[in-house]
C-alpha cells in the first residue's frame, strides 16, 4: 500500500489495482478509481467517468477488492468515520469528528491499523481529546492531517514520539506495522 497526503484531510491511497481518493476536495480528484468524498455535497461537484466509483453516503460498500464503511458518528450523526480495508490493512479516517466517540461507535469501527486524525489548530478536538480518542481506538499507526506547519511534530511529541522523519510517500505492508506499540507517521502534503 502506498499513501500520499494531498491537502487538508485528503489522501490518495494505492492498494493493489485500486487508486483511492480518500476525502479529497473535488478539484483535487485526478482519475482515482474509488472516490470517497468528505461530505455528501462533494459528490455533486465531482466530474466522474463510468469506470470510477463514488461513495459518499453512510453504509457499507465494496469495489475493486476494497471494502468501505462510512459510519455516521456524534450526537446528531453529522460527523463520520470512513473505514477502508485494502490489502488486509484497515484504515480509519476521522472525517471532521468534533466530539469523543461513544463506545458503541468505537465498536462499530472495530480494529484499526492506520488512523488518520486532524491535529493542531484546525482540529475540531483539542490535543488531550485527540490523544484520548487515539488511545481508545488503539491503532497500530497514526497519520496526522489538517495541520499547520510544525503542529504535526508538536503533536507527535505530545504522544511521546521523539524525532520524526516526514515522508513524501508512505509505503506500508501489514507486516511493517508494529504489534506491541504505535507508530506516528508524518507524510508531507504534495
Amino acid at each position: 500500500m502506498q499513501i500520499n497526503y494531498k491537502t487538508g484531510i485528503g489522501f490518495v491511497v494505492k492498494a493493489g489495482e485500486a487508486n483511492i481518493a480518500l476525502c479529497l476536495p473535488p478539484e483535487k480528484v485526478d482519475g482515482e478509481d474509488i472516490i470517497i468524498t468528505a461530505a455528501e455535497a462533494d459528490e455533486k461537484s465531482l466530474k466522474v467517468n463510468k469506470s470510477q466509483v463514488v461513495f459518499s453516503w453512510p453504509g457499507e460498500y465494496e469495489a475493486k477488492g476494497v471494502s468501505v464503511m462510512i459510519i455516521p458518528v456524534g450526537k446528531e450523526k453529522k460527523s463520520r468515520v470512513v473505514k477502508v480495508i485494502a490489502e488486509d490493512i484497515s484504515l480509519a479516517h476521522l472525517d471532521g469528528v468534533g466530539e469523543m466517540l461513544l463506545e458503541s461507535e468505537e465498536e462499530k469501527i472495530g480494529n484499526v491499523d492506520i488512523l488518520f486524525v486532524s491535529v493542531g489548530k484546525n482540529a475540531a478536538l483539542n490535543d488531550k481529546q485527540i490523544k484520548q480518542m487515539i488511545e481508545a481506538i488503539e491503532p497500530r499507526a497514526v497519520v496526522p492531517m489538517n495541520y499547520a506547519a510544525g503542529e504535526e511534530i508538536d503533536f507527535g511529541k505530545l504522544l511521546g514520539f521523539g524525532e520524526l522523519e516526514p515522508k513524501d510517500t508512505w509505503k506500508v505492508k501489514k507486516s511493517d506495522l508494529p504489534v506491541d506499540r504505535m507508530n506516528f507517521e508524518v507524510i508531507r502534503p504534495k
